[in-house]
Order: structure tokens, then C-alpha cells, then sequence
């Protein structure tokens, strides 16, 4: 629960990080004219794909490959709120909507300098296939989004082009991965903002033994909007003690208790561009195994920095991960989070998106400007898990974090 000293500080907590909050950043700004350029590269990578169209797929959660073209975004709610867009070389894209998002949509997106031509998703999807199907008679159509797109959109796909060559695609997975210095701004601001979000929680662990999980998530979420958030990122995990044994856990009604290992993996969003941040704390006399572990996941994630950069694929980028826990003798308890990857994923609008990545499988070369959440774990059974995690830009001389919070954390 909380104590009644955090009871008194919060207020003023509260008002400080209002008062000084990020709520504003320069450098921020796309114009039009950018996504209107972005069009046309993409309509360039069709062609020199050998692609007659490309349809892109994205929705509220997995928004990055619309918004990149058009800026923007459906609301999240309990109703699904896809998006599609029709991409072809020698004309105007035209975008699907639900009837709810049009207007919206004419007003805040760069649609304006793009033709305009958007079209309500469910009733006018199956038609505009037919009629394309028709008229153009594509032999080679490609789909991005296709991991996550809904299967309502692919009958009609299937229906109106059986006889064409529709295949996966990455054009714009590969082409938004690398951010221009405007996108960067804003991932700079949101780790800035999330700041508050971990200091909450030291701050809480050092006036509230006892405060449960959900209790300090709560409050991280309440300090990072404060300070300037603008919509949640993702789920927010707070685990401590025999809850850090598993990679993720929702944080649950159990009290945090000295002795034990905490460790939260969070984030916020700031321009619809999301940060994403792991740290572990050592929470008051924690066992000399669970202190060295999250040392040696912090110093091995640190001697990586400077040694992972442009040029070197996800497989080299592994191997040198791999080689620094070695050398702390903890590689053994290195956890691999999912699809063969190290952990480290690509990042930016999305929390997680498509490309870079890195593990013994990922072939994928890294690019100069490139953003993904550089994400370590170890767990240990029976002494505990920990995570240092931070988003990082791709730079030809090493990795430049966005996140610079201290990754050694303590309290007594």
C-alpha cells in the first residue's frame, strides 16, 4: 500500500512534473510536402520491385506503416479501426477507412496534398478490388502489413486477383526504418518523458514497502503523462521477486518487498512515436547472485554500444552480445524474447515493428538511422530475472541510446 510519507509528496511531485514537463520539443514537425515525397518513393520501390500495386495494411495498434505514408492513426477502441491503402505507380493512392474515421481523416492527414480520394473500408473494399481487377488486370500485387492483417480484408484480395501473383512485401517496413532527424526528436522526447515513469518508481519503492504492483503501475502511468505523455505505448510490466522468473508478467495486487529484485519494462508515447525502456532495481539487501545479475546484464549492455553499428547484420550484432555475456559468465541465462530474436527489436511509431533485427537468424543489414529497442534479459531460476532495455539510433560508430536514465539502480 502506500505509505502515508508518499502520500505526502505526491502532490508536489505531481505539480513539479507539470510544471517542468516535456510538452513541447523542437525539430519536431513533418510537413505535408515530406509525406507527399515519402509517396513517391514508395511508389518508385514498386516499380523497381516489379510490383503492379502494393496494398498496405495497419490499424490503431500497429499504425506505423499508414502513418509513415499519410500521418495517421485510427482511434484505439474495442471496435476494430483497420486502415488499408491502394498503392499503384501512376496514380494517387487511394485510402480505406471506417465511415467513423473519414472526416478526421480529410482534415488531419497529409491526404490533403495526396488527391484527397478516401473511401469507407468495409462497403467500398471488395468493389474497388473488382473494378480494379477490371481495369488494370495486375499480374503482381504486394502486401505490406500482411502479419497482422485482418482476414476480412484478404477474401475480397483473394476474390477480385485469384489469377495474380499476391505476395508478401516489406517496401514500407524497410523504407520507415530508418528515421530522419524529426522522427528522432520525437523518440528523444518520449524517453525524456518516460524518465519520470522510472524515477516514480524508486522514489515509491523508498516510501511504500509493501505498495503492490498494479498499486506503482498506476502511478508510473500518472507520472508520465504528467510530464508530458501523450497516449499509452504499451501494457506496462512491474515484477518483483519470484514474478521476475518469467520474461513478462501484468503487474498483479502483490506487495514489493525489500530483498527482492524489481524490474519494470515501460513506456510511453509523445507524437505518436513510442519509447520503450526496461530497467531492474535492487531493492534494499537483494542476494550477492541477483545483485551480480543485473550488473552484469547492465555492464554487458553497455560494453555493446560502442561495439554494434551500421553495416553490421543482425547475426554479426548477436554474435557480439553474445560474446560480451560470455565474458561475465552469464551468456547461459541470456533469454531469447521470441521468433529467434536476442531481444533487441525494431521500434519508432509502433513499439515494436519489423525492421531491424537482431539474433542468430537475422540476416538483415543494419542502416545508418535506424531505431530498435535494444532489449537484454536474463533470468536465472530460483535467484530472479532482469532487463536493460533502451531505444537506440543506428549510427556509423555505434549505437546512440535515447534513454539515458541510470541503468545501475539501487535503493536501500
Amino acid at each position: 500500500m502506500i505509505s502515508e510519507a508518499a502520500l505526502k509528496w505526491l502532490p508536489s511531485r505531481f505539480e513539479e512534473l507539470i510544471r517542468y514537463g516535456e510538452f513541447q520539443g523542437p525539430g519536431e514537425t513533418i510537413t505535408n510536402e515530406e509525406y507527399k515525397a515519402r509517396v513517391e518513393i514508395a511508389k518508385q520501390k514498386i516499380v523497381d520491385e516489379g510490383l503492379d500495386a502494393l496494398i498496405v495494411f495497419g490499424d490503431c495498434y500497429r499504425m506505423s506503416n499508414i502513418r509513415w505514408l499519410v500521418n495517421y492513426r485510427t482511434i484505439d477502441g474495442v471496435y476494430p479501426q483497420p486502415m488499408l491503402m491502394y498503392l499503384v505507380p501512376d496514380r494517387d493512392p487511394v485510402f480505406f477507412l471506417p465511415s467513423s474515421e473519414i472526416p478526421s481523416a480529410h482534415g488531419s492527414s497529409a491526404m490533403c496534398v495526396l488527391g484527397g480520394d478516401i473511401r469507407e473500408i468495409r462497403s467500398e473494399w471488395a468493389p474497388f478490388l473488382k473494378e480494379r481487377a477490371a481495369k488494370d488486370k495486375p499480374k503482381k500485387i504486394g502486401i505490406s502489413g500482411y502479419t497482422f492483417m485482418d482476414l476480412e480484408f484478404w477474401f475480397p484480395i483473394n476474390d477480385a486477383f485469384g489469377d495474380a501473383d499476391v505476395q508478401r512485401s516489406t517496401i514500407i517496413e524497410q523504407l520507415k526504418s530508418v528515421k530522419n532527424e524529426a522522427e528522432i526528436a520525437s523518440m528523444k522526447r518520449a524517453a525524456r518523458v518516460s524518465n519520470a515513469g522510472i524515477q516514480m518508481l524508486m522514489d515509491l519503492l523508498r516510501d511504500s514497502e509493501g505498495i503492490t504492483e498494479l498499486e506503482a503501475t498506476s502511478l508510473v502511468y500518472a507520472a508520465m503523462f504528467a510530464n508530458g505523455g501523450h497516449a499509452i505505448a504499451y501494457d506496462i510490466m512491474i515484477q518483483a521477486g519470484e514474478h521476475t522468473d518469467v520474461l513478462f508478467k501484468r503487474p498483479t495486487e502483490r506487495p514489493i518487498r525489500r530483498g527482492e529484485l524489481v524490474m519494470m519494462d515501460y513506456g510511453i508515447r509523445v507524437n505518436d512515436y513510442a519509447s520503450d525502456n526496461a530497467r531492474t532495481i535492487c531493492y534494499g539487501n537483494v542476494s550477492d547472485e541477483a545483485k551480480r545479475l543485473m550488473e552484469a546484464c547492465s555492464l554487458g549492455y553497455e560494453e555493446c554500444l560502442q561495439k554494434i553499428y551500421a553495416g553490421m547484420t543482425g547475426i554479426e550484432a548477436d554474435r557480439v552480445i553474445r560474446e560480451a555475456f560470455r565474458k561475465h559468465e552469464v551468456d547461459e541465462y541470456l533469454v531469447e524474447v521470441s521468433e529467434g530474436r536476442t531481444g533487441a527489436h525494431a521500434t519508432g511509431m509502433d513499439p515494436e515493428e519489423d525492421i531491424p533485427e537482431i539474433g542468430p537468424g537475422c540476416a538483415n543489414v543494419l542502416e545508418e538511422g535506424q531505431t530498435f529497442a535494444y532489449e537484454l534479459s536474463l533470468i536465472v531460476p530460483g535467484i530472479g530475472g532482469v532487463r536493460t532495455e533502451d531505444q537506440v539510433v543506428v549510427r556509423k560508430n555505434g549505437l546512440e541510446p535515447l534513454h539515458t536514465f541510470n541503468r545501475f539502480l539501487y535503493v536501500d
